[in-house]
């Protein structure tokens, strides 16, 4: 019976061990992301034909010596949809921006946004990765 009660308390305290290992914490979780920017785009009607459609961004990095933002669009199939540079030298660090998309290259529904954030500090240069955003493409009714 002792045998029996060690063997369980020592399968529990495993089990226990191996979820905290596996569970990722808020913190941890939250450590993967950059607070230096976002990106947001509306839900669209999916139009036939290929047609431009807005979407809004900002760049919040730490300092002022430059800085580089690569926007990525994402289909609901996990394929790339479309991308977008955006850098200090040439743009504001928040407006609003256009991607053209056809209609035979995506489905309708959920797709994703994701933005890399790049900014100079001296000879260094620092990247990171800002949480992503989603948008739907509807179907016309």
């Amino acid at each position: 019976m002792l045998r029996s009660m060690i063997a369980r308390a020592g399968t529990t305290a495993l089990l226990a061990g191996l979820l905290v290992v596996a569970t990722p914490t808020t913190s941890e979780a939250a450590r993967d992301y950059k607070p230096w920017g976002s990106v947001a785009m509306k839900n669209y009607v999916l139009k036939a034909g290929c047609h431009r459609y807005a979407y809004r961004y900002e760049i919040t990095v730490p300092n002022d010596e430059g800085w580089t933002a690569e926007i990525f669009f994402i289909s609901p199939d996990g394929t790339g949809l479309a991308a977008n540079t955006i850098d200090s030298g040439s743009q504001k660090d928040q407006g609003t921006r256009r991607i053209t998309v056809c209609r035979p290259s995506t489905s309708y529904g959920k797709h994703k946004i994701k933005m890399k954030v790049s900014y100079s500090e001296g000879d260094d240069v620092t990247t990171g990765r800002v949480k992503p955003t989603h948008f739907r493409f509807l179907s016309p009714r």
